[in-house]
Order: C-alpha cells, then structure tokens, then sequence
C-alpha cells in the first residue's frame, strides 16, 4: 500500500512514545529482576535508550525517539554507544526514523560499525477513525494475578522465552498509564495486548494470541479495547510498529482496524 505522509510533529510524538513505553516496561521490573538481567535506562532529551546485558535474544538494547529535539550527529551516537559500553550489553539497535536520518549517516555507521539490521512498519491512526472489531471471545481487562498467563501467551506467540519477561511484564500493572486486557476461551487467557498512554499518544503493543485461538478476532478485539482506553485518556492517536506486510497477520489487524502504515524504520545494529 501507498505510504502516506505524517506531520513531522507526530512523527515524533510516536517515536517518542514508543521510546517511553519501551523504556518504562523494562524499568518497571522490580529491583533484582534488573539486577539480575543487567537493565539500565536512560534519556537524551526526548529519546531513550535501554540495555540488559543478560539478554540472550539481543533484542532489549535499543535506542529510540532520536533526533528530533536535537540533530542526531557524531557526538549524540557517540553518548548512546557509550551507554552501551557502560551497560556491558553485548548489542544494540540503533531505530531512528527516516524524516531525521542525517544527510551523511552512511558515512556515521561505517565510522562506528553499525550494520542495517531489520526493518520496521510505523503506523498511526486519529482516536476518530478506528474501526472497531469483534471476537466471539469474553474480553476484559488483566490484572497483576493474571501475569504468568500473559507471560505464557508472549512466549509462545513470539518465541520469547530467553530471558524471561514475567517481571517486566509484572511491573505494566503498577503503571498508571498502561492498560492490559485479554481475551479469554472459558478460564484460559488466550490472547493479551498491552496499551500505555504518552501525552496526547496510545501506545499499543505487547499484543499476542495462542496459535490455537488464531483466526478468530482476537487482536481486532483487543485493539478495540485498548481503542477506548485510549479514548477515556483523552488520547488524540493510536500508534503501533510491526514488521514487514508480507506475511504479517499484525500488519493485516492494524490495516483492517482503520491504522495508516506511514513509514519504514530501520534499525542498524551495534555490536560491542
């Protein structure tokens, strides 16, 4: 589909919102879960950047919502490479969105080893123009004591299971501006998707199904609930990131629920 053009301002009000529901899920772990896995988290300016140094997958040590505030240049990568040094990770991904890349960055990664890695689909859509979707599933919100069955529907819906997210997960309910809801078959949760609030920004992620309730409006449903949550915030839009369309059934549920695919975002990778 046609990628269609965003205000740069919203660019990166969902650029930094991503950063700072990133940021806060691994934060809110509790003090020996960070310990234990090696989170530190910090800020420049409205970006962040995240390490856990007992991360197997590789995928928890990134920076996001670089930038904007400032130009991104030499010396502002510079402090985010440094940060991982200091973080002990062994990795880390480098997301910046297209509108602020500088004219010289290929030169910049080759100067500092940063190699494209993957490639990610932004998407926004106005509270207004959501459309609402339907399971034949009870859905409702979560709760603390609901966080090993969320944990469980991470794992299999993404293979997560090294290192184990249950305390980052956890920690989402004592956040006051995050929402989960599930969907339930009976007394088994079967599908789970977190929402967290960012100014005038609903963030929604952390959203997967059991393989075996697939196909049945799930997602659809759990977007439109986090849809209303956003709404009660006084959120003016809903932002999510996804992988490439092909394929990609969550590229399909954010299409079919009224979401824009406005731009592609790589991530360069660093290694130590």
């Amino acid at each position: 589909m046609p990628l269609r053009t965003l205000p740069i301002a919203d660019v990166q009000l969902i650029e930094q919102a991503e950063g700072d529901y990133f940021r806060r899920f691994l934060a809110g772990a509790s003090a020996p879960a960070r310990d234990a896995l090696g989170i530190r988290t910090t800020r420049f300016g409205g970006a962040m950047a995240a390490a856990m140094a007992n991360d197997p997958s590789g995928y928890w040590s990134k920076t996001l919502g670089l930038g904007f505030d400032v130009p991104l240049d030499r010396a502002v990568l510079a402090e985010v490479l440094a940060f991982f040094r200091e973080s002990r990770t062994a990795s880390g991904l480098v997301a910046v969105a297209p509108q602020v890349l500088p004219d010289d960055w290929d030169a910049v990664c080759a100067e500092q080893g940063l190699t494209l890695s993957s490639t990610w689909s932004k998407f926004a859509c106005p509270v207004d123009d959501v459309v609402a979707g339907e399971t034949d599933l009870a859905v409702r919100e979560l709760a603390a004591e609901d966080t090993a069955a969320w944990a469980r529907i991470i794992r299999d819906a993404f293979g997560m299971s090294d290192p184990d997210l249950t305390p980052m997960l956890r920690g989402v309910f004592d956040d006051p501006d995050a929402r989960v809801f599930g969907a339930w078959d009976g007394d088994e949760l079967v599908g789970a998707g977190a929402v967290h609030v960012v100014g005038e920004v609903a963030s929604i992620n952390t959203g997967g199904t059991l393989p075996s309730h697939r196909q049945r409006g799930v997602q659809s449903a759990l977007l439109a609930a986090r849809h209303t949550a956003a709404v009660e915030a006084g959120c003016r839009l809903l932002t999510a990131e996804t992988g490439p369309a092909e394929g990609n059934p969550s590229y399909r549920n954010l299409v079919r629920a009224g979401f824009t695919h406005h731009y592609d975002r790589s991530n360069w990778l660093w290694t130590a």
